[in-house]
């Protein structure tokens, strides 16, 4: 008598990587990411991303970041599979580059660190930018060394990113401190305004909104912050103790604060010329 059994459905392989040492040999990822890899290729997609979304490193099922890496380079995951994944790797990679927020003097208001800001900012796009390439069908071997060891593949890419954010620093401090750019502050303040006015205005076109929100977006990272404060109407500097100021919180000085909003200003007449041509 011939007994049935049930076939089991194979397991499926985990796809090795494809960087190289220079002696040849494949990277491999370390054994506890390949146990990982394993358990986790057996959950079903909502298995996958309800695990994926704790962020207690110390919880037995906690998903290791190189995995989570690993899924969003597949190919075959269906939309929302892939954009769920991608926020909550994208949500890793900010908090291991974090923008730890300082305490003004004499007030109990917290500041961000533009440094720290635009070092985040420019990990996430490097990072961002190797993931979307490699999503698209160009393998990007660099993420590799990503998927063996996530924070300190971050790490270096943060070390790279604040040596060329301190070089950027160093020579626009040498700018700021030298350099009186645009017209007359009281026609930049009033053409500021404007813009200010426009962005929450109903009357004004879509287009000039869009456009505007469009080049301000577009600025170096110290000249919009500087910017998004003025438009939020903080005042440049203060004589009178205790109150925010721009000079504050972007922590550095008010003719340094002037010639940033000077440079952002002839940056955003030459974006919308031509709509206040019309």
């Amino acid at each position: 008598m011939t007994q049935n059994v049930a076939r089991e459905e194979p397991q499926p392989s985990i796809a090795p990587l494809r960087n190289r040492w220079p002696d040849g040999s494949l990277y491999s990822r370390p054994c506890e990411v390949e146990v990982s890899l394993t358990t986790l290729l057996g959950l079903s997609t909502s298995e996958l991303i309800q695990r994926s979304r704790i962020t207690d490193s110390h919880d037995p099922n906690y998903v290791p970041s190189e995995c989570v890496l690993y899924f969003v380079r597949r190919p075959g995951l269906i939309d929302d599979v892939l954009h769920d994944l991608f926020v909550i790797l994208r949500q890793r990679v900010l908090r291991a580059v974090p923008v730890t927020p300082r305490r003004l003097a004499g007030t109990t208001m917290l500041a961000e660190k533009s440094g720290e800001q635009e070092i985040q900012e420019a990990v996430l796009q490097k990072f961002q930018e190797m993931l979307c390439g490699d999503r698209k069908g160009k393998y990007d071997d660099r993420l590799d060394c990503f998927e063996c060891r996530f924070n300190f593949s971050l790490a270096r890419l943060r070390l790279t990113a604040r040596k060329k954010v301190w070089r950027d620093e160093f020579r626009f401090k040498q700018m700021d401190s030298t350099d009186d750019v645009g017209g007359p502050p009281t026609e930049i303040e009033s053409a500021l305004a404007k813009m200010r006015n426009a962005l929450n205005g109903e009357s004004v076109d879509f287009l000039y909104r869009t456009k505007l929100h469009a080049a301000i977006n577009s600025l170096p990272p110290d000249q919009r912050r500087v910017i998004e404060l003025i438009f939020q109407e903080v005042p440049i500097d203060s004589q009178k103790e205790g109150v925010i100021t721009i000079a504050n919180l972007v922590g550095c000085g008010e003719k340094t604060v002037r010639n940033r909003r000077n440079r952002a200003f002839e940056t955003l007449r030459d974006a919308l010329k031509e709509e206040e041509d019309v």
